[in-house]
This record gives structure tokens, C-alpha cells and sequence, in this order.
């Protein structure tokens, strides 16, 4: 459901019905299993390819160098080659690094968000304040799981959409209901506008509400131009 809000913020405002929980908790725990499954066979297959294809130029690059004369258009190939192949692996390596799964099923919710926040921090150099309050109680690994990837997503495009400086999360619990607010002083936008690019194949903010939706949860996101975003999750705890 869309509603304009006074001051010509907008907001979405999604509830789902309860649905089929347990199956869709299960859904979500595959998925990420999935990813980590993913994760391993790049590490395994395109990085170590990747690496063996650099170690070869390097060594071609030194006996051209070594070489006299040397045509400077091949030795400049080879430079641009290796310096594209680099460039590759490290963008390869952050993707795997922002994705691998952090051992959920060991660790409790505020341990993992927390060293999300200390990773976006050491990436971007923006301040995240967390706030936890009063005594959040044990949730499920599909609840960790969306938790997790929804904070992911809502500091990444702070930054790169909103060009967000700081961020404050906020986890609270009611009766049997886990709340975490995210809210940013980006530039905001139009919520009408990023919907419908959504519909359209953007699935940033659309997949923060399925991953809600699938937990029988409730999802809202507040913003305009000029003021700031605030994403707000309420899903069971059981």
C-alpha cells in the first residue's frame, strides 16, 4: 500500500499475510546455503583462474622487460591486461566477501549485524550507530538471515544511491514481534518512482519486502528528496 505522508514524504507500507511460515523460513535458510554453496565455486573455480592467468602475465611482463629492445605497444598490452585482470579479482573478492554467509547458524542476531556495521564502516568510512533496546530474545536462522541481508542492503544503497554519511539502527522487541529500523541522512527520493523501477527489474527495495513477506512480517519505507530514508521491519520472533 502507497500513502503520501505530510511534508510530501512518501511512504510504502507492506504487510503480508501469515501464510505458510515454516515453509517459507525453510525457502530462506536453502537460499542462503545456496549462496554460500556459490561463494565456494567462484572462490574455487573463476579466482583461482583468475590468479594463475595473473602469475603468467607477471612473468611475461618481466622478460619483456628485460628485453631490449621492448615495443612499448605489446609491453603496454600486457600492463593493461594485468591491470584489468587485478581489477577483476578484486571486485570478485569484495562481492564474495559482502556475501559469504557469517556462520548464522552459530552466532546470535546482534553479533552478526554487528560485525556488518563494523564492515560497512571499514568500506566506506561512514559512522553506524546500533542501538539495541532492551533484551532482544533468541530469533530463528531464517530471521537472522533477512535481518542481515535487509541491513546489507539498506546502508548499501544509502550509499551509493542516497550518498548517505551516517546511519543509526535501531533493534527493539515487542511481545512476540522483532523490530530494526535503519534510517539515513542521504538525499532520499521518490518512493512512487524507485516502485515502479522495481517493478520493472530494480529489485533493491523489492527484495527487502519479499524477504519480509516471506516471514509474515510487516515492511515500510519512508523517504523524499532532501530527507533522508528510514526503513523499518517488524517480523515474529516465532
Amino acid at each position: 500500500m502507497y500513502t503520501r505522508l505530510k511534508g510530501g514524504a512518501a511512504m510504502i507500507n507492506d504487510q503480508s499475510d501469515n501464510g505458510s511460515k515454516e515453509a517459507s523460513g525453510r525457502f530462506l535458510e536453502i537460499a542462503e546455503r545456496e549462496v554460500g554453496r556459490i561463494i565456494l565455486d567462484i572462490h574455487d573455480g573463476p579466482v583461482q583462474n583468475i590468479f594463475a592467468a595473473l602469475s603468467q602475465l607477471y612473468v611475461v611482463q618481466r622478460r619483456m622487460v628485460q628485453q631490449q629492445p621492448t615495443p612499448d605497444d605489446e609491453l603496454n598490452r600486457i600492463r593493461r591486461s594485468i591491470t584489468l585482470l587485478e581489477h577483476a579479482l578484486n571486485e570478485i573478492r569484495n562481492f564474495m566477501g559482502a556475501f559469504r554467509p557469517p556462520e548464522f547458524e552459530r552466532r546470535d542476531l546482534v553479533s552478526i549485524l554487528e560485525g556488518l556495521v563494523i564492515q560497512h564502516e571499514e568500506l566506506t568510512g561512514n559512522p553506524v550507530s546500533l542501538e539495541i533496546v532492551g533484551e532482544l530474545p533468541a530469533v530463528p536462522l531464517p530471521v537472522k538471515i533477512s535481518l542481515y541481508r535487509i541491513l546489507q542492503e539498506a546502508l548499501s544503497n544509502a550509499v551509493r544511491h542516497g550518498q548517505a554519511q551516517h546511519h543509526a539502527v535501531v533493534l527493539s522487541s515487542h511481545e512476540h514481534c522483532l523490530t530494526m529500523e535503519v534510517r539515513d541522512d542521504g538525499r532520499g527520493f521518490d518512493v512512487e518512482a524507485v516502485l515502479q523501477r522495481s517493478r520493472a527489474g530494480h529489485f533493491g527495495v523489492e527484495g527487502m519486502r519479499e524477504r519480509v513477506h516471506l516471514l509474515g512480517g510487516r515492511f515500510s519505507i519512508e523517504s523524499a528528496p532532501g530527507l533522508g530514508t528510514r526503513v523499518r521491519v517488524d517480523v515474529p520472533c516465532r
